[in-house]
């Protein structure tokens, strides 16, 4: 399309997108450009762009062919997945959604439907800090409000302003039209939407790594099969019964929207890896084979697209859910070059991603290809490691970003109000509670609620510019997902699962804790930051969504208002003058873990210490 933005301070290593807008940098490998059409095994595509410097960001959500499988699923511009957009906090983003499927290819709901009005869309912008109101309420474009119902061949106005102090990061956006989203963004529509670092976010070592873009995604065709068949669609109408006679595979996991693709990585040269995952209902535990004589490092920086308190972490795996993002810094190195190194999954222990309480129901529509549905060992992609010229990978400061106050530390502060939050599942439902009351959003409880979404009752109300506790039942099953907010883990049974990957005190907007019990409870706090109006929250495994696991809080008061005690962080945009993070002394890459394991309240003394010098006077 027009809008697709030509290279701009742009550089691609083989196969993998670089991307280094207004960092100048010297390469020392050899650039090309890759792309394959087909899903068969090849080099990895790489994503175009869309920048709001380019004007109206026009995306178009349509049917397109699943690449050489013999059937089409949902996809953007033409593809899976879609564009990637990258914006700057501050920045006003005109998007302008148009919905290309078929008025006639699908049925509209009934009260005995869950996966129904496909022909409808809307666009979701995925971990964004974001207002969810819209032309409904009186404004004149769209903010981030799922309640749009965009029908076949109409087009939509979203206008979205980046909050100056948006914390960078890495999202994704996708469709969440209410029984339509399995169909739409599991069967591919979907893509990036990245907030960049402004200049003097990072230290040096972290702002000048390339970048490297992965959108993985799991498509189980068997489910999309049987949903498609109830919403009476020929978008994949009978993929798994196409790719089975085929011989394909009826679960392919894609990077790019390729199946295994090779890529080719400088050794000992630090990348940033940014991953966004989607899926119906899968998790992933990547892991790197080593045994074809290529090893890497990795090292954990954001989860959701909110930077850890201190960066890198060491981390033996990346565990993604559908709707995790994760950010890595990323370097490989061989005995003897060339060599390879394989990207795989390997089984998430604890059903990882399942629904925990069968498969279903009334509502469910028999759906017995949704359930504890885990990807086995797997391939995912190959690295090609060449040599880099390098000895050895840089050090990597261990350092802790300045935070805007949306994201501040809310551990020890004074709570506003606290519940219990239950994703439940059981004879046929699907629902979230709060304190044990809460209705299934299925299509006939909202014809009883007055027949729209946007009258759907609230289960509780939060007051802007407070902050929030609540108890969670079920995310050992259910990925749990907040819009306009994040929030941050306060308590948990153990301080860290995931051999570190999850920690309390982390921040998330989507979490699944596969190593807990359905007994278990994980306390999470969030810090109700600027905006009024609805926010949904629901389970992230989309089928369960679309079978009435979702709900809303109210979140009222006075529009802008922030929370008063939020300390050591910045609520304007970001200074590198005033606005500084916290430095501490560099480790040798290789020996992160044991500095950063062996000596935890030597950094929080070095925090507490150096606290004065983060605070911002401006807040």
């Amino acid at each position: 399309p027009a809008q697709l933005a030509p290279a701009r301070a742009v550089v691609r290593s083989p196969a993998l997108e670089v991307i280094d807008r207004g960092r100048a940098m010297a390469l020392r490998w050899s650039v090309m450009l890759a792309c394959c059409s087909e899903l068969a095994s090849g080099a990895l595509r790489e994503l175009g762009q869309l920048l709001p410097s380019d004007g109206v960001l026009k995306i178009n959500l349509s049917s397109v062919p699943f690449g050489n499988f013999g059937f089409n699923t949902f996809g953007i511009n033409g593809q899976v997945p879609g564009p990637s957009i990258r914006v700057k906090a501050g920045e006003v983003v005109k998007l302008e959604l148009a919905n290309g499927l078929s008025a006639s290819d699908g049925i509209p709901c009934t009260d005995a439907l869950s996966f129904c009005d496909c022909m409808y869309t809307n666009v979701h912008l995925h971990g964004l800090h974001l207002s969810s109101k819209g032309v409904y309420d009186g404004l004149a474009f769209d903010g981030d409000d799922i309640t749009v119902r965009l029908s076949a061949g109409d087009t939509v106005m979203y206008q979205h302003t980046i909050p100056d102090s948006h914390m960078p990061g890495t999202h994704w956006y996708h469709p969440h039209h209410h029984h339509a989203t399995a169909l739409q963004a599991g069967g591919g529509a979907a893509g990036f939407f990245i907030v960049e670092d402004p200049p003097g976010y990072l230290p040096k070592e972290y702002m000048d790594m390339p970048e490297l873009h992965w959108f993985i995604s799991t498509h189980n065709l068997d489910a999309l099969q049987q949903m498609a068949d109830q919403a009476k669609t020929t978008t994949l109408r009978n993929a798994a019964t196409i790719a089975a006679e085929k011989g394909l595979s009826v679960n392919p996991t894609l990077v790019n929207g390729e199946m295994m693709p090779t890529a080719d990585l400088p050794s000992n040269t630090w990348h940033r890896v940014r991953i966004v995952f989607a899926s119906i209902e899968q998790s992933l535990r990547l892991v790197v084979d080593s045994s074809s004589g290529g090893t890497c490092t990795l090292r954990l920086l954001a989860k959701d697209g909110i930077y850890l308190d201190t960066i890198p972490r060491d981390i033996s795996a990346i565990y993604l859910f559908p709707g995790a993002r994760a950010d890595i810094a990323w370097s490989c190195t061989c005995a003897t070059y060339p060599c390879t190194a394989v990207v795989k999954s390997i089984p998430v222990a604890g059903g990882g991603g399942g629904n925990g309480n069968g498969n279903g129901g009334a509502n469910g529509g028999g759906l017995a290809a949704i359930g504890n549905v885990d990807l086995t060992e797997s391939d995912i992609m190959t690295l090609n490691i060449v040599d880099g010229g390098v000895a050895t990978p840089a050090e990597l400061p261990v350092f802790s970003p300045a935070r805007p106050c949306y994201l501040a530390d809310v551990r020890q502060v004074s709570v506003a109000g606290s519940g219990a939050l239950g994703l439940q599942t059981g004879q046929g439902t699907f629902k979230v509670t709060w304190d044990g009351e809460g209705q299934s959003m299925t299509e006939a409880n909202i014809h009883a609620s007055g027949g729209d979404m946007r009258k759907w009752p609230a289960m509780v109300s939060w007051f802007t510019g407070s902050v929030y506790e609540v108890e969670v039942a079920g995310i050992n099953a259910h990925p749990l997902h907040f819009h306009v907010n994040p929030f941050q883990i306060v308590g948990m049974p153990l301080e860290s699962y995931g051999d570190g990957y999850f920690k309390v005190g982390d921040f998330h907007d989507t979490l699944l804790l596969t190593d807990v019990t359905g007994a278990d409870r994980v306390k999470i706090r969030m810090n109700a930051d600027r905006f009024t109006g609805q926010m949904f929250v629901h389970c992230h495994i989309l089928a369960h969504e679309d079978m009435g696991m979702m709900n809303l809080i109210d979140l009222v008061g006075t529009e802008g208002s922030t929370f008063s005690d939020a300390s050591t962080c910045f609520n304007a945009a970001f200074d590198p003058a005033t606005d500084k993070g916290t430095s501490f002394p560099q480790v040798v890459a290789s020996h992160a873990k044991k500095v950063a394991h062996a000596a935890p309240l030597f950094f929080a003394l070095l925090v507490a210490v150096a606290a004065g010098s983060c605070s911002d006077t401006r807040r």
